[in-house]
């Protein structure tokens, strides 16, 4: 029996929102001098990016009244596109796996799956070296995927109040410090923690300002149900599609973002991989059905107290229930210890891309022989 295919145990209590930032501290900078090249060549077959779904609307609002002496023109009105998923990627020259899709956190981009703070391989080039067609999916309405930005313009000149405004998710260190488990309070680390906070600055950098709310006024009640009119869900099961079969990995805030795909019917979803999330509670018949057609692996660090997984035994008795194969792993409970929200990024992040390695070898693709 494959290591993973053991594991028993249920699922995380609740998502964990990525909604945090990091303020300065004394720590070593990263540099150009810091990144470690492996010593054989990355051989591909392909790289680059592009965009997925997208639509035009209209706006009266683009920001542009006060340059018509430059423009001879205000542009104020027009058309302009928004919910588009901006997508990178590079494909092995040999492809020995399906491809997979990561998506990443709040506040966060896909920068999290590439070099990591102290100047390691991330997952993005790790994938690809084991074999893996490697896409990385920034949310809609993040980072290079861009938002609309039309009701901050019209709350600026008073054609809407300023209670209409949508948030911009900031954070604080201490909030960074206890959500992403580093530690219990700022400067204090847990023991044996695995993330090289000696390069803290590194992630401090890769934090921008979440404008999710401008796309998914819903975002936080789309947390805790399958059901969703999240465009970045819409984008990625469209994605998976078009890719011919994918497998779908979800961080965080991100990581039920698979498993709502699933249920958007579109197909092409050949596995679903859920990192330091929870389970959903309300599924239907239809849904654990169409759930237990994929396999589900889902997956937490350490520091999360006795029994992280309670709250996921109900979904994973349905799931197995009607035939499905769903997998749990708390990683200190495998004997990988110190693991914090952030495994992806940790001195240790190769061993724990080796789990999921194993676990689509024996799962996905043997599904597929």
């Amino acid at each position: 029996m494959n290591k993973l295919s053991s594991m028993r145990g249920a699922a995380l209590a609740a998502f964990t929102l990525t909604v945090v930032t990091f303020a300065a501290a004394a720590a070593c900078a990263q540099s150009l001098s810091d990144i470690k090249p492996p010593a054989e060549p990355l051989v591909l077959l392909s790289q680059g990016s592009f965009f997925v779904g997208g639509r035009t609307v209209d706006t009266e609002d683009a920001g542009w009244s006060n340059m018509e002496d430059l423009f001879g023109e205000p542009f104020e009105a027009g058309k302009v596109t928004v919910d588009q998923m901006y997508v990178q990627f590079q494909v092995p020259e040999a492809p020995s796996h399906p491809p997979i899709v990561f998506m990443h956190g709040g506040l966060l981009t896909s920068k999290q799956w590439e070099t990591t703070p102290d100047g390691r391989m991330g997952w993005y080039e790790y994938f690809t070296r084991q074999g893996f067609p490697t896409y990385l999916a920034e949310q809609t309405g993040r980072g290079r995927s861009g938002f609309n930005g039309t009701i901050f313009n019209q709350v600026r000149r008073g054609k809407l109040s300023p209670d209409t405004q949508p948030n911009v998710y900031l954070g604080t260190s201490n909030m960074a410090w206890k959500v992403f488990r580093f530690g219990p309070e700022l400067g204090k680390t847990n023991d044996g923690l695995q993330f090289p906070v000696n390069h803290v600055d590194e992630v401090y950098k890769q934090i921008i300002p979440d404008m999710i709310e401008t796309q998914v006024p819903s975002l936080m009640a789309e947390l805790v149900t399958p059901e969703t009119n999240n465009p970045t869900v819409d984008n990625i099961a469209a994605l998976a599609h078009d890719l011919g079969g994918a497998i779908l990995v979800g961080h965080s805030q991100s990581a039920g973002f698979p498993t709502q795909a699933v249920l958007k019917n579109k197909g092409g979803i050949r596995g679903l991989i859920q990192l330091e999330t929870g389970c959903f509670q309300s599924l239907t018949d239809e849904q654990v059905a169409a759930l237990a057609e994929i396999p589900i692996l889902v997956m937490v660090g350490d520091y999360l107290g006795p029994n992280p997984g309670a709250s996921c035994a109900e979904e994973m008795d349905k799931i197995k229930s009607a035939g499905g194969d769903i997998t749990f792993i708390s990683l200190p409970e495998l004997g990988i210890k110190g693991n914090s929200h952030m495994f992806m990024q940790e001195k240790n992040n190769l061993v724990i891309a080796d789990l999921l390695v194993d676990w689509v070898n024996e799962h996905v693709d043997r599904e597929n022989r």
